[in-house]
C-alpha cells in the first residue's frame, strides 16, 4: 500500500547533455578554466564558486586584507568589486589610484589571502554611485553615452587603459588572482541601447575593447534581468533576485516575494523596479544554453530614504537555498560586505535624487545591512549563508553536475503558506540526490509541516523520505541518495557505494573525510543507514551557524557574532568576549575544547549635548552631541566600535568638521568603527528629527520594517571591545 506523500518528486530524465561554452582560458600553473551549459569547469571538474561584492573604494586600504580573510572563512572564494570611474578620475584626465582607490594594491591583497577577483568594469556600473559611477564631467561633455558612438568609446577606452594598467600582471593567466569580468551592468534595463541589435553590437564592442587593454581571462559576464542583452557565447549571463525592494516607488510592503519559492527561472521582477518601463521583460539569452548563475543574489537591502527596509537572517537563507535548489550553479552576492563611500573632491558619491534617481541614500553609508557590516562586524546572516557554503566545500562538485527537479504539488503563489515547499538535486552520475526544503516566506508565518513523508521516483522506483518535521522558518537540505566516502575507488565500486539511499530527519552541513555533519533542532534524529561511516556529528542549527571549517577540522564557537580566520598558516579568533569557548571536531573522536581569553578593557564615553536647551523637536533642524571616548592608549583592543542608540530619522558622525559617516534610521542600532578613523577620542553625532525626514514624492512618508521610535535625541553611546587571539589546538589523542 502507498504511504500518504505530502509531496511527490518525479525525477524522470537522466538531466541535460553537456554542451560546452566557446570561453575557456588557463591560468598560469596550466590549470584550465571552462564553462558549459551547466555550470563552471576546472581541469574537467565542475565546481559552485562562491561570490561575495565587496567595494574596495569603500573602504579603507589598511583593513583590506583582514575583511577578505573574514569573507574567506565565511566560504566566499571569489571577491567581486566594481571599478567605479568617478571615484578614479573626478576630473577629466587626472587620475587618482591613491589610498582606498588603489585598485594594485586591492589586487595584491587579494593574491595574497588566496581569494580570486571578478573585476566588474562598467564603464556604467551603477552600485548606488552618483551618476552610476559615470564622472560628472562626463555626463555633461558627453553625449550620448553607452552606445557605439566615437567619443564615448575613446573615453571608455582610455579609463579602460588606466584600469588596465592597475591590473597589470593580474590576470590569472598571468598569475594573478582576476577570473572573470563582468562587463556593463543591466545594460538595455536601465539605459543603453533600445534596439536589439544595436544593444548586443555595444555589448561585443565592450568585450573586444576590454581584452585589447588587456582584460585577458577566461570567463566574461553580464547582468541578464530584465531584458538585459547578453550575446551569445561571447558573455555568460549572471542573474539576480533580492527579498525586497529598497528601491520601489512606493512607501507600502512589498507582496509576497516568489524568490522563496522553488522554481526553474529565477526572474526577480523587483530588481531594478524604480527603472522599469514595461511590465513584460524578455530574455535576451537562452537559459538552457548557459549555466545558471547568480551575481546579485542580496545577501543584504541597502536602505533608501523613502525604504528602511530590513533583510532577516532567515530571509538571506532561504532565498539563497531557494536558488540553489532551482539549479544555480554560482552563488553570486550582492553585497557581501559593507562599506563606507570615498570622499569626492567636488560632491558627494552617492545616488540621489538630484542627479536624477527615484532614490536618495546616504552620503557615507553603504552599510546594505549584510553579511559583513560596513564596520567589519560578522551579521547574523553570514553565519546563515556560511552553513550553505561549507555543504559546497564538501559536496560541490556533485551538487554542480545535479539537475533540478519539482514536485507535481507546488505552491500556487507565494502567498501560500500551506504547501510544503520542497525541490531535489540529482546526479545521475555520481548517484547523488539532495532534497531542498524551505518553510519561510519573507513577513509570513508558514504552517508547520509534521511527521511527513516525500516520495520521489527516481528511475522507476520509488524511494519515501519518511517523519520529516519541518517548522515555520525551517530550511535546509536533506541528502536521499549519498556517496558513503569520498574515497577513490573503481568506477564500479563508486557506483555500487552511490546508489544507496540515505534517510534521516536532519539538514546536511558538511563532510570530514568520512564522518558527516548535520544540524536540526528536533528533539530525537535518525539516520538510515546507520553502518559503514566514522560516525555522524549532529548539531544544533546555532552551532552550524558558528562553525568554521580549516583542513580538517571544524570549529565552533559560542558567540554567533565571532569568527575565526587563518592567517599565515595560524588560527585567530576575533571576539567580542573576554572568554569565549571553541569546540573542536575532527575526523573522528570526541570533540576538542580550547578557552581563549583574553585582556577585557573597559572604554568609558562621555555625550554632551551642543545648542540650545530650551529648543523645542519641532524647531529643530538637527541636534549636535559631542562624544569624547577615553581610550587607554596603552591597552588597546584589536578593534573597537562606538554603538549609538538614538531617536531620529537620520545620523551623522563628524572627526574635526569632516563627514566621515553617517546612518539612515531602520531600526538596528548604529555601529561605527573606530579603527578606521584612527580611534578618535571626540567626534560629533548630528541627529536629525523624525519629522525630518528627506523630501520624497509620497508625502515625506517612510516605510519601516522594524519599529522605530520617534524623537531627536541620543540614548545611549557606548563603545563596544573587539579582541583578537590566536587559537591554539592541541593534538588529538
Amino acid at each position: 500500500m502507498l504511504e500518504r506523500a505530502e509531496s511527490t518528486i518525479n525525477i524522470t530524465d537522466k538531466g541535460r547533455a553537456s554542451v560546452l561554452h566557446s570561453m575557456s582560458g588557463k591560468d598560469s600553473r596550466g590549470n584550465l578554466y571552462e564553462a558549459d551549459n551547466v555550470s563552471f569547469i576546472k581541469n574537467g571538474k565542475r565546481f559552485i564558486p562562491v561570490m561575495g561584492e565587496y567595494h574596495f573604494s569603500r573602504y579603507e586600504p589598511e583593513g583590506w586584507k583582514e575583511e577578505l580573510l573574514k569573507m574567506k572563512a565565511g566560504g566566499v572564494n571569489i571577491v567581486s568589486t566594481y571599478v567605479f570611474w568617478i571615484h578614479h578620475e573626478e576630473k577629466e584626465g587626472v587620475w587618482d589610484f591613491e589610498g582606498c582607490r588603489n585598485l594594485r594594491a586591492f589586487l595584491f591583497a587579494c593574491k595574497e589571502t588566496g581569494m580570486s577577483v571578478w573585476l566588474r568594469i562598467g564603464p556604467w556600473v551603477h552600485g548606488e554611485c552618483r551618476n552610476g559611477g559615470f564622472p560628472d564631467w562626463l555626463v555633461r561633455d558627453t553625449s550620448p553615452v553607452r552606445i557605439d558612438a566615437p567619443i564615448y568609446l575613446e573615453r571608455v577606452r582610455r579609463f579602460w587603459e588606466k584600469t588596465a594598467e592597475q591590473a597589470e600582471g593580474m590576470m590569472c593567466k598571468d598569475g594573478g588572482p582576476i577570473l572573470g569580468i563582468q562587463l556593463e551592468n543591466e545594460y538595455g534595463h536601465c539605459g543603453g541601447q533600445i534596439s536589439y541589435s544595436a544593444g548586443m553590437a555595444h555589448m561585443r564592442t565592450l568585450k573586444k575593447m576590454a581584452r585589447e587593454a588587456g582584460f585577458v581571462v577566461p570567463y566574461y559576464t553580464a547582468t541578464g534581468w530584465g531584458e538585459a542583452y547578453v550575446p551569445d557565447d561571447e558573455m555568460l549571463p549572471v542573474l539576480g533576485c533580492y527579498a525586497d525592494a529598497p528601491w520601489a516607488g512606493h512607501v507600502e510592503e512589498m507582496p509576497a516575494n516568489a524568490n522563496f519559492l522553488f522554481t526553474s527561472y529565477k526572474k526577480d521582477e523587483n530588481i531594478g523596479s524604480d527603472w522599469k518601463k514595461n511590465e513584460e521583460s524578455k530574455s535576451t539569452f537562452d537559459l538552457k544554453k548557459c549555466p545558471y548563475l547568480t551575481a546579485e543574489l542580496g545577501a543584504g537591502l541597502q536602505v533608501t530614504s523613502h525604504r528602511r527596509t530590513y533583510p532577516w537572517p532567515e530571509d538571506i537563507e532561504a532565498q539563497a537555498l531557494c536558488v540553489l535548489g532551482s539549479g544555480a550553479n554560482m552563488l553570486g552576492y550582492y553585497m557581501y560586505h559593507g562599506g563606507i563611500n570615498p570622499d569626492g573632491k567636488y560632491s558627494t558619491l552617492q545616488e540621489s535624487r538630484a542627479t536624477g534617481y527615484s532614490n536618495d541614500l546616504p552620503v557615507k553609508s553603504y552599510d546594505c545591512q549584510t553579511c559583513i557590516r560596513e564596520s567589519g562586524e560578522i551579521n547574523k546572516s553570514y553565519g546563515r549563508l556560511k552553513k550553505l557554503h561549507l555543504l559546497l566545500d564538501s559536496f560541490g562538485e556533485i551538487l554542480a553536475g545535479a539537475d533540478a527537479y519539482f514536485p507535481e504539488e507546488q505552491p500556487e503563489a507565494a502567498e501560500d503558506c500551506h504547501t510544503l515547499r520542497v525541490c531535489a538535486r540529482v546526479n545521475h552520475k555520481a548517484g547523488a540526490g539532495f532534497l531542498f526544503i524551505n518553510n519561510h516566506q519573507r513577513k509570513r508565518h508558514m504552517d508547520d509541516h509534521e511527521d511527513c513523508n516525500i516520495r520521489l521516483i527516481l528511475d522507476g522506483k520509488e524511494i519515501i523520505l519518511h517523519h520529516i518535521t519541518v517548522k515555520d522558518h525551517d530550511c535546509g537540505i536533506i541528502p536521499f541518495l549519498l556517496p558513503q566516502n569520498d574515497s577513490e575507488g573503481s568506477p564500479a565500486e563508486r557506483e555500487a557505494v552511490s546508489l544507496l539511499p540515505y534517510e534521516t530527519n536532519a539538514f546536511l552541513l558538511c563532510r570530514i573525510k568520512d564522518r558527516l555533519f548535520f544540524y536540526t533542532d528536533l528533539e530525537k534524529t535518525w539516520f538510515l543507514p546507520e553502518t559503514g561511516r566514522s560516525g555522524h556529528v549532529v548539531l544544533t542549527s546555532g552551532q552550524a551557524e558558528r562553525a568554521f571549517m580549516f583542513g580538517d577540522k571544524l570549529y565552533i564557537t559560542e558567540r554567533a557574532d565571532s569568527c575565526i580566520v587563518s592567517e599565515n598558516g595560524h588560527l585567530y579568533l576575533i571576539t567580542k568576549a573576554e572568554q569565549e569557548m571553541v569546540t573542536v571536531y575532527g575526523e573522528c573522536g570526541e570533540p576538542e575544547q580550547i578557552q581563549v581569553k583574553n585582556n577585557g578593557i573597559e572604554i568609558p564615553v562621555k555625550i554632551e549635548r551642543l545648542g540650545q536647551d530650551n529648543e523645542t523637536d519641532s524647531s529643530l533642524e538637527y541636534v549636535d552631541y559631542l562624544v569624547k571616548i577615553d581610550k587607554d592608549q596603552k591597552i588597546s583592543p584589536w578593534q573597537l566600535y562606538l554603538e549609538a542608540d538614538y531617536l531620529g530619522d537620520r545620523a551623522e558622525a563628524y572627526i574635526d568638521g569632516r563627514l566621515v559617516d553617517d546612518w539612515f534610521t531602520t531600526g538596528e542600532k548604529w555601529h561605527i568603527s573606530l579603527k578606521r578613523f584612527g580611534y578618535p577620542e571626540v567626534m560629533t553625532l548630528r541627529i536629525y528629527p523624525s519629522n525630518k525626514t528627506l523630501p520624497n514624492p509620497y508625502g515625506n512618508k517612510v516605510y519601516y520594517d522594524l519599529p522605530v521610535r520617534e524623537g531627536c535625541e541620543i540614548m545611549e553611546v557606548k563603545a563596544l571591545p573587539e579582541y583578537k587571539s590566536e587559537i591554539i589546538l592541541h593534538i588529538f589523542r
